[in-house]
C-alpha cells in the first residue's frame, strides 16, 4: 500500500489525472459489462458455430468451383483430338506439328492462361517425342521417374499435388484410340492467387488448414503457420466441434472439396468471440466509450491549461541551465502558471544582460592590457633609434648588429599593428620571423626553424600578436632545456576548408612536459602576457569552440595547437 502511495505521489500530473478519472468512471460500469458479457457468451458460442459452418461451406464451395473450372479446362485439353495426335506423334511431319500447335493448341492455351491468372504454366509431357516442340510440348523423360507421373498414368481423372511448395494438377492423355497412354498434361498453379480469397475472407485472424486425403498439408493460413506436426495431426484427427490445443480452447468446423478430395479446416479460439449483437453488451460498450471520450476531453483540457504550460516551463528552465539565455519565454495565460512564466522570463532577461555586461568588461579588460603593453613603447622614437643603430653597424661592417636592428624594428612594427586588433597571417608570420631572427643570433644558431605554411593561408585574418608568447615559451622552456642534440622549432598552418577552421601549430623537440605541467602552463603568465592570456583573447572574440590546446610527451617535445575560425 505504501508503494502504491509513493508511486502515485511521484507520478506526473497527467498520469495522476488519468488514473483518478479512469478509476472513477470505468470501475462502476465494468461490473455491468462483465455480467452482460457472461450472460451473452453462451448464445454467442452457438451463433458463432452456425456462422462458421455457413462461412466454411461457402468458402469451400467457391474454392472447389475454381478448382472445378481448372479441372474442366484440363479435361478439355486432355481429350482434345489435336492434343492427342501431337502428344502421341501421330502427325506425319514436323511442319504439321508446328501448324497444329500454332493454329489450334497454343492460341487456346494462351487465352485460358490470360483469363485464369492462377494458371502459371502448362506443359504436355509426351512419351513419343525426344525434344521440345513449340512452347508447351516437352519429352517426358525428365519426369517419368516422378511418383505423380506414374499415378496419373493409371488414372483418367485430374489429380492434384503439392511438391516442394509447388501446387500443380496432372491429367492422363491417351492416344487417338483412347486406350494407349501417350503422355500427361501438367498445369502449375499460383498458390497465392488460388487461395487469395481465403485471406480476404478470414484476414489471417483465424486458423485455416487444407490437407490432402493422405494427410499432407496443401495450405496453411497465417495462424496455422505456427502449428507443429503434432498439432496438425491432432487437428486432422479431431471429430468434435470443441477441442483443446496447447492449453487453449477452440471451435472447429471442416468441409471436403469434392473435385480434389481435399479437406478444409477452420478453427477459432473461443476467447476470440466478440460481442456484436447483444443489446446489453452494445449499450455497455457505448457507455464505456462515451465515458472514455469524456475522460479524454477532461484530461486534454487539464493538460492544455495546466500540465502543458508546466512542462514547457520546465523545458525552458532546462535550456537555461545549459547556458541558453536567448530562448523566447512568454505566456498569455492569466493564471498562476502564466505569472510564474513571465517572472522567469524577466529573470532570464536580467541574467542575460548581466552576462553580456561581464563579457564586454572582460573583453575590454584584455584589450586594455594589450594596449597598455603597446603604449609602453614610443613607436617613432624606437624606430628612429633602431635605424641609427642599423646605419652605424653598416658603416663599421657589423652585419650581426645590423641584422638584429632590422629584425627588432620589424618585430615591433608588426607587434604594434597600428593599434588594430586583427591582422593577416602573413603579417603575424613576419612578426614571428623577426623575433626568431633575434633569437637565432642570441643562441648562435643552436636550433633551426622550419616553416610549413601554404600560400592560401597568408590572406586569412586572425587576432594579432598571438604567436610570440607561445614561441617564446617553446624556446625558453623547451629547446633551451634540451639536454643534447640540436633543437628544432616547427611553425605550421593547416586549413580545414570544409569545417571552416584554421590551425596554427608550434612544435618543438625540447624536454617536454607531463600532464600536470601542461595544466600549469595553461594558467601561467609569462612576463604579464602568457599563453592563458592568448587563450582568453581567442575565446572572448570567437567563442569557447576555439582556443589553445597543448600536447606534450616528456623527453620528446611539445605541440601547441591554436584553433581559429577561417575568415578572410
Amino acid at each position: 500500500m505504501n508503494r502504491l502511495f509513493v508511486y502515485f505521489r511521484d507520478s506526473g500530473l497527467r498520469r495522476k489525472l488519468m488514473l483518478s478519472y479512469a478509476l472513477m468512471i470505468i470501475i462502476p460500469i465494468l461490473s455491468l459489462g462483465l455480467y452482460s458479457y457472461i450472460s451473452a457468451k453462451g448464445y454467442l458460442k452457438k451463433q458463432m458455430l452456425e456462422s462458421m459452418n455457413n462461412t466454411v461451406s461457402q468458402t469451400a464451395l467457391n474454392l472447389d468451383q475454381r478448382m472445378e473450372k481448372i479441372g474442366d479446362f484440363m479435361d478439355f485439353m486432355a481429350y482434345n483430338p489435336i492434343v492427342k495426335k501431337v502428344t502421341a506423334s501421330e502427325l506425319p511431319d514436323l511442319l504439321s506439328y508446328t501448324k497444329e500447335l500454332n493454329d489450334n493448341i497454343e492460341p487456346t492455351l494462351w487465352y485460358y492462361m490470360s483469363i485464369n491468372q492462377e494458371i502459371r504454366e502448362v506443359i504436355f509431357y509426351s512419351d513419343y517425342t525426344g525434344k521440345q516442340i513449340g512452347n508447351f510440348v516437352y519429352p517426358s523423360l525428365q519426369v517419368q521417374g516422378k511418383s505423380w507421373y506414374e499415378e496419373a498414368r493409371k488414372s483418367r481423372n485430374t489429380q492434384w499435388h503439392i511438391e516442394k511448395d509447388v501446387l500443380f494438377a496432372v491429367h492422363n492423355i491417351q492416344k487417338s484410340d483412347n486406350a494407349t497412354f501417350a503422355g500427361e498434361l501438367y498445369v502449375r498453379l499460383d498458390e497465392d492467387l488460388l487461395f487469395k480469397s481465403l485471406e480476404q475472407v478470414y484476414q489471417g485472424q483465424y486458423g485455416i488448414l487444407i490437407t490432402k486425403p493422405d494427410g499432407g498439408i496443401v495450405y496453411t493460413g497465417q495462424e496455422a503457420n505456427h502449428l507443429t506436426q503434432t498439432d496438425v495431426r491432432k487437428l486432422i484427427g479431431e471429430s468434435k466441434r470443441n477441442f483443446s490445443m496447447n492449453g487453449q480452447d477452440y471451435l472447429l468446423t471442416k468441409s471436403v472439396l469434392p473435385h480434389s478430395g481435399w479437406t478444409f479446416y477452420y478453427y477459432v479460439p473461443t476467447e476470440g468471440l466478440t460481442v456484436n449483437t447483444n443489446s446489453i453488451l452494445t449499450a455497455t460498450g457505448t457507455v464505456i466509450v462515451l465515458c472514455l471520450v469524456i475522460l479524454m476531453c477532461m484530461i486534454w483540457l487539464f493538460s492544455r491549461t495546466l500540465v502543458r504550460p508546466i512542462l514547457k516551463l520546465r523545458q525552458k528552465i532546462q535550456l537555461v541551465e545549459t547556458g541558453h539565455f536567448d530562448i523566447p519565454i512568454q505566456s498569455d495565460a492569466k493564471d498562476e502558471i502564466g505569472g510564474l512564466t513571465r517572472s522567469f522570463a524577466h529573470m532570464v532577461k536580467k541574467i542575460r544582460e548581466l552576462i553580456e555586461e561581464v563579457y564586454q568588461a572582460r573583453l575590454l579588460e584584455k584589450e586594455a592590457e594589450l594596449k597598455a603593453l603597446q603604449a609602453q613603447i614610443n613607436p617613432h622614437f624606437l624606430y628612429n633609434t633602431l635605424s641609427i643603430i642599423n646605419w652605424r653597424a653598416i658603416q663599421v661592417d657589423a652585419k650581426d648588429i645590423s641584422r638584429v636592428a632590422n629584425s627588432l624594428s620589424r618585430f615591433y612594427r608588426t607587434s604594434l599593428n597600428k593599434g588594430k586588433q586583427f591582422t593577416r597571417i602573413q603579417d603575424e608570420i613576419q612578426n614571428i620571423k623577426a623575433y626568431l631572427d633575434i633569437q637565432l643570433l642570441m643562441h648562435e644558431e643552436e636550433f633551426e626553424v622550419v616553416y610549413d605554411i601554404p600560400e592560401e593561408a597568408y590572406l586569412y585574418e586572425i587576432i594579432h600578436f598571438i604567436l610570440q608568447p607561445i614561441v617564446e615559451n617553446a624556446i625558453v622552456h623547451g629547446i633551451d632545456e634540451r639536454e643534447e642534440g640540436k633543437g628544432c622549432l616547427v611553425i605550421r598552418v593547416e586549413c580545414d576548408i570544409d569545417a571552416e577552421h584554421i590551425f596554427i601549430i608550434v612544435q618543438d623537440n625540447g624536454k617536454g612536459m607531463n600532464e600536470e605541467q601542461v595544466g600549469g602552463w595553461m594558467n601561467t603568465e609569462v612576463g604579464g602576457y602568457g599563453i592563458r592570456n592568448v587563450h582568453d583573447r581567442i575565446q572572448l572574440h570567437y567563442g569557447e569552440a576555439y582556443g589553445i590546446s597543448i600536447h606534450s610527451v616528456l623527453g620528446e617535445g611539445t605541440e601547441v595547437r591554436i584553433k581559429l575560425p577561417l575568415r578572410h
